[in-house]
């Protein structure tokens, strides 16, 4: 795939393109370029400047990955620029890390990697190869503004254990406690910084929607109940399906597991599958994010196996689509990407199809257009 910088002052004709918010299909029109930034995306003439013809194609939003571990794995020494690379070459302009033990990462591309720098997680549970542990409420405080000074991009907090492949519904021990949550995200606002939790098991996101947390991430084997209240709430769901599926898709983990392991993640993913489609149904903000760099989950390519899966879970195309890209871009405060709009910057994915109607032509991308 080719990724190509548009000029400040250029026009791209399209066959189609999809703006990232509506079921719309524009069709055989201009897109107008404007000092860098998007002035029209349905003009029928061109402006002064470079002309792109893609009236063959489809346009649309660049992806966005609401949950990566770009260091991981720790063990394999590719370097993070190559990481970033294969974003990009799936389509991928943004991604928000979950995490570390190597503090602020250094990529140089023109991926945007949004870094919360480390985790923030109790001492003696679950998160030590995400970040910092912390004893005590004060301790996290001074963290959030020591991670804020660093120029942290967002606060992430592991307020659960992982839930057991061997024992089904198992999962690790709510840590922090809803008023603690609630500390950390009023702290974190102070820096006008959103906050992403780890959570999984119903106590554990009972407690993060109490809190006020902006994204709650994984929520395995929350009940129902609490399903309906994290769909009435203002908080992002990003369910990542793509590790629980990875065990079960790729033969080398597959092969690895005990006939129990497989009978407890299988029934595991189906539940979750469950909880998808009713929470999608109830109108919860559910965001693709894939946990890439988590055993069997590569980095990039696994955002649009992640979009499929949302997808074949009970989202609509277009939900699934919009998990990956406007949706996307509110949850981590991208003004300028994530749909193609008068005042965006022009991030754009060229297609051979219609997503809407064909959404596994984001397997092969034509193009990745970047400003400049």
């Amino acid at each position: 795939m080719q990724i190509i910088e548009v000029p400040d002052q250029a026009s791209i004709k399209y066959g189609q393109l999809w703006d990232g918010l509506s079921e719309i299909i524009y069709s055989n029109g201009i897109l107008n370029i404007t000092n860098g930034f998007i002035k029209a995306i349905n003009a029928h003439t061109s402006k002064e400047g470079f002309v792109f013809d893609y009236s063959h194609a489809t346009l649309m939003p660049a992806l966005i990955d609401s949950h990566i571990h770009l260091a991981f794995p720790y063990e394999d020494t590719q370097p993070l620029a190559q990481r970033a690379q294969q974003y990009l070459q799936a389509g991928v302009v943004a991604a928000r890390d979950g995490g570390n033990t190597c503090g602020k990462l250094s990529v140089n591309s023109p991926f945007l990697l949004l870094q919360s720098i480390g985790a923030i997680y109790k001492k003696g549970h679950y998160g030590s190869a995400l970040g910092y542990s912390v004893t005590n409420l004060s301790q996290a405080l001074q963290l959030v503004d020591k991670l804020a000074s660093l120029g942290a991009q967002h606060i992430k907090v592991v307020a659960s254990g992982i839930f057991s492949f061997k024992s089904y519904g198992k999962t690790g021990t709510a840590t922090f406690s809803a008023s603690e949550l609630r500390s950390i995200v009023d702290r974190a606002a102070v820096h006008k910084l959103p906050v992403m939790v780890h959570a999984s098991g119903d106590e554990a996101v009972r407690r993060c929607l109490e809190a006020g947390v902006d994204t709650i991430e994984h929520g395995y084997f929350m009940t129902r109940e609490t399903l309906k209240r994290l769909a009435a709430s203002d908080s992002y769901w990003i369910p990542t399906l793509s590790p629980v599926n990875a065990q079960l898709a790729k033969p080398e983990l597959f092969d690895a597991l005990t006939p129990t392991m497989r009978d407890v993640i299988t029934r595991s993913l189906i539940y979750h599958q469950e909880l998808i489609a009713e929470g999608f149904a109830l109108g919860a903000k559910i965001l693709a994010g894939t946990d890439a760099g988590a055993p069997g989950v590569l980095h990039g390519i696994s955002l649009i196996e992640e979009i499929m899966l949302l997808h074949n879970a009970g989202l609509s195309p277009l939900a699934a689509l919009q998990a990956a890209t406007s949706r996307a871009a509110q949850a981590c405060r991208q003004t300028l990407m994530g749909s193609l709009a008068p005042g965006k910057k022009p991030y754009i994915l060229v297609l051979k199809d219609n997503p809407l109607k064909n959404i596994k032509t984001l397997f092969s991308p034509e193009a990745l257009l970047i400003p400049a």
